[in-house]
């Protein structure tokens, strides 16, 4: 059953329960209490009979003889004032002779059994014509002389109305089940809008529209719900999006390793084919074995760079506590010859702070930074910079070039695996566009992160972020 449907039925339910009850108490109140007055009225009447009888038994009749005439003489004087509302009366003797009867009402005797002198008794009667009260009272007449006296009252109205007021009360009460049920589905409607808009966005996104939004149109709780929604689509935009991009450089890696693989196996071929099946001069075998030889080394390195590139993503690291300025003058001593050999200078300004590093590894991303910084100048006269300061970040690494630079476009992925700016000479130089992806694994794992800022025909500014670690390692 649909939440709607339950809205619908649980208060018309509660209301039907509600309104049945509290009218059904009203209305047996209201009849209650006219009831409980009718019975007083009647206990009055037959009291006031009773005094009437006794008053002018003893000051006319005077006489014990209990005869039918002298109670109808009795009664008929009694009665005289009252020529408008006659009362309906009943005189009878112990052993149940009636000696007057102006009922018009069978006798029933089980009332009077248990009277004694002065009391009064009480019953409902209900017969053909309706409901009436029968009152009665013991006389005593004389000194040893009994008499009852029985007077009846008609109640029928009074439960005429009450089942009018029944009658009307369930009209009453059909009517406002009607306008209660439009109402209900109404405020249903109008209550679950957002839900079904909510549902609705659902539906679009399983279909995969993730772009889709639900309205926050309340700060209730179907606001709420429509916020956490959002937050969910936003999240699962983002995880969708990251698993795309992923999906995509995926693709990239196998279509670039097997775009770095097809160039130097060909050559291989071609030329281990011409070795196989030609006559060639000394020379030119040399040649065709020489290109042979390089092309493998450069698939060794190739094979060896993807093999560290695996071995950082899974390893462990294992950090010490190093000093930074001995990282700078080691990286300056190990690439002073190559350097200056290419007509290259490296300035070295890194001041001391002691941070948790892998040495090996920090040596290799900032030698594969340098080594860039290094071809892109292409054998210009030049000077290289190695920088190191502490700055709000953490300590701070910046390897600066002189050289061609990088277009903006390029920049956002130039860390990709087998991503190269210039390949043609990127393969001239012996690369194959997997130093930045080994340099930007290992960078991650130390918590830090690369970032690059480039201009065209200027060089490039490399600044390699790291967290700042405890002293309570010994120094390197």
């Amino acid at each position: 059953m649909k939440f709607s449907w339950k809205i619908f039925f649980s208060t018309v339910v509660i209301t039907l329960v509600i309104f049945s009850v509290g009218g059904y108490v009203l209305i047996q109140a209201l009849f209650q209490s006219t009831y409980d007055r009718e019975r007083a009225t009647a206990l009055e009447e037959n009291q006031m009979l009773q005094y009437s009888f006794v008053a002018y038994w003893n000051t006319t009749i005077q006489d014990t003889d209990l005869t039918r005439e002298n109670v109808e003489r009795t009664a008929q004087a009694m009665t005289e004032g009252m020529a408008d509302s006659r009362p309906r009366i009943r005189f009878s003797m112990p052993e149940k002779k009636i000696l007057l009867d102006s009922t018009g009402a069978e006798p029933d005797f089980g009332l009077l059994e248990d009277l004694g002198v002065d009391q009064r008794g009480q019953m409902l009667r209900r017969n053909a014509q309706g409901y009436e009260l029968q009152t009665a009272s013991m006389i005593q007449v004389g000194q040893e002389g009994v008499l009852y006296l029985e007077s009846i009252r008609d109640i029928t109205d009074l439960f005429l109305e009450r089942e009018t007021q029944y009658g009307i009360y369930k009209r009453w009460m059909t009517g406002l089940l009607v306008v209660q049920s439009m109402s209900c589905c109404a405020l249903a409607a109008w209550l679950l809008r957002p839900l079904r808009r909510l549902s609705r966005a659902t539906k679009r996104i399983a279909g995969g529209n993730l772009s889709v939004r639900a309205r926050v149109e309340s700060r209730d709780e179907f606001g709420d719900l429509a916020a956490d929604f959002n937050h969910m689509a936003d999240s699962l935009e983002q995880q969708f999006q990251e698993l795309e991009d992923a999906a995509q450089r995926q693709e990239d890696f196998i279509g670039s390793f097997a775009h770095e693989l097809k160039t130097p196996l060909t050559s291989m071929i071609g030329y281990a084919d011409m070795l196989r099946t030609q006559e060639m001069t000394q020379e030119e075998q040399f040649q065709a074995a020489n290109y042979i030889f390089k092309e493998g080394k450069r698939l060794e390195a190739l094979s060896l760079k993807l093999l560290d590139l695996m071995v950082v993503k899974n390893q462990e690291l294992e950090l010490r506590l190093v000093n930074t300025k001995w990282l700078g003058e080691n990286i300056q001593g190990l690439l002073q010859p190559s350097l200056k050999k290419a007509g290259l200078s490296l300035k070295v300004l890194v001041e001391e702070e002691r941070i948790l590093l892998e040495p090996d590894l920090m040596k290799t991303v900032l030698l594969n930074l340098l080594d860039n910084g290094r071809k892109a100048m292409d054998g210009k006269a030049g000077t290289l910079y190695l920088l190191g300061r502490r700055e709000k970040e953490g300590f701070v690494f910046y390897v600066r070039d002189m050289g061609k630079g990088i277009p903006k476009e390029e920049l956002s992925r130039i860390t990709e695996a087998f991503y190269m700016v210039d390949k043609s000479r990127s393969r001239q130089q012996g690369g194959a566009g997997l130093g930045l992806s080994i340099c930007q694994e290992i960078v991650r794992q130390h918590g830090g992160r690369l970032e690059f800022q480039s201009t065209l025909g200027k060089g490039t500014v490399v600044r390699l972020i790291l967290p700042v670690g405890g002293m309570d390692e010994k120094l390197e």
